[in-house]
């Protein structure tokens, strides 16, 4: 529980408002897309082992969303949070980090160093600088963390800042939450965190300044060149993900474009295609003459495919291939068939639908249809 009637605790909370206006500021042309991870991420602190699925209708329900299992699949492979281990380690570090926060805003100094020794992990577990340096920043722990202290500690909500906090991208919340520690660093007077490599160099230079009669004018001067420096580096990283999210929407149209081509609205074309051409190939065997009538169609077809193939759009099955599955291998396709006994069961299923993924992305655009052979 935050003091809120607290002094020192009322100005860190009227701090954190001040910030996130100005981040909000920057966020407000970020797309729903965003709105929509952070809401997803909200879902996932309150149980992190969920599966997709349940997420989705979590999700649904909760913030009138469309989700469905597939894109809440495709959100978590785009920000590398698809394995269910590393997501909870995330989250396990997410929700310890936001305890000593909660007692830093509260006045533990003990909690603060711990804070900064959980910072420290970052770097070590989830993402290096280097990733950051190459635009890889695809994991964002310090984004969870802030949507989780949100939710765990409403009390400083007090400004009803919830919807600025969703709009922020991960360059704007891992910026947010660097403003959260320096704000209480600053109200009570503890050693700011910095990261382990520069920590030592940082309390050299600390020791020196303590000799110079004018001391907190130096201070200041550091202060408002890390606040330079740090602006500096989120803007280049705004204009980074920008562009990252510039990609992610052009992969999603064209992904969206061709789930539409495979959806039963349109007849399933891209597996038309697939099946269309293997009879073609099967009567080609057979030296079967095909009427000239129908052979504009033929070469049009053809077309079509090398099209789909030139998207780098391809099949992840065999169409009408026949294999044995256990349950966990058909979590990810559509199954038609008795449910599975135990979780070792093997069944034997025909492909009925190949399935497509973007293979640039590795991006699934629909899923496998699988049907039990009898």
């Amino acid at each position: 529980m935050i003091n809120q009637k607290d002094k020192k605790v009322a100005e860190i909370i009227r701090r954190i408002h001040k910030s996130a206006l100005q981040k909000g500021k920057k966020g407000r042309h970020i797309k729903k897309e965003i709105v929509t991870e952070n809401r997803m991420i909200s879902v996932f602190c309150n149980e992190y082992g969920m599966n997709p699925g349940k997420c989705a209708k979590v999700l649904n329900a909760t913030y009138d969303e469309e989700q469905t299992t597939d894109s809440i699949i495709r959100i978590l492979r785009l920000r590398k949070m698809a394995n269910p281990s590393e997501r909870k380690a995330m989250f396990n570090w997410a929700d310890e980090i936001t305890n000593c926060m909660e007692k830093a805003i509260n006045g533990s100094k003990n909690a603060f160093e711990r804070y900064k020794k959980l910072m420290d992990r970052i770097s070590a577990e989830f993402v290096t600088q280097k990733d950051r340096e190459m635009d890889k920043d695809y994991r964002c722990p310090e984004r969870i963390a802030v949507i989780m202290i949100y939710r765990k500690y409403p009390e400083i909500d007090k400004f009803d800042d919830t919807s600025l906090i969703y709009s922020m991208g991960s360059t704007l919340s891992r910026h947010f939450f660097y403003d959260i520690g320096d704000i209480i660093s600053d109200v009570y007077n503890f050693v700011p965190y910095t990261a382990e490599e520069n920590r030592k160099k940082d309390d050299d230079e600390g020791e020196k300044k303590e000799k110079i009669t004018y001391e907190q004018a130096l201070q200041r001067i550091d202060k408002l060149e890390n606040i330079l420096e740090r602006t500096n580096v989120m803007l280049q990283e705004l204009q980074d993900e920008f562009d990252e999210q510039l990609e992610t929407s052009k992969v999603n149209e064209l992904a969206d474009f061709f789930a539409k081509l495979n959806s039963e609205k349109y007849g399933c074309i891209l597996d038309e295609l697939v099946m269309v051409r293997k009879g073609v190939d099967e009567l080609r065997k057979s030296n079967y003459e095909l009427p000239v009538e129908i052979s504009g169609l033929l070469i049009m077809v053809k077309k079509l495919i090398q099209f789909v193939m030139d998207c780098h759009i391809n099949p992840i099955m065999r169409l009408n291939s026949v294999k044995e599955v256990s349950a966990s291998d058909v979590e990810f396709c559509n199954y038609e068939g008795t449910p599975f006994k135990t979780p070792d069961e093997k069944k034997k299923v025909r492909v009925i639908s190949p399935g497509w993924i973007y293979k640039d992305k590795e991006l699934q655009i629909s899923r496998p249809k699988l049907r039990e052979e009898q």
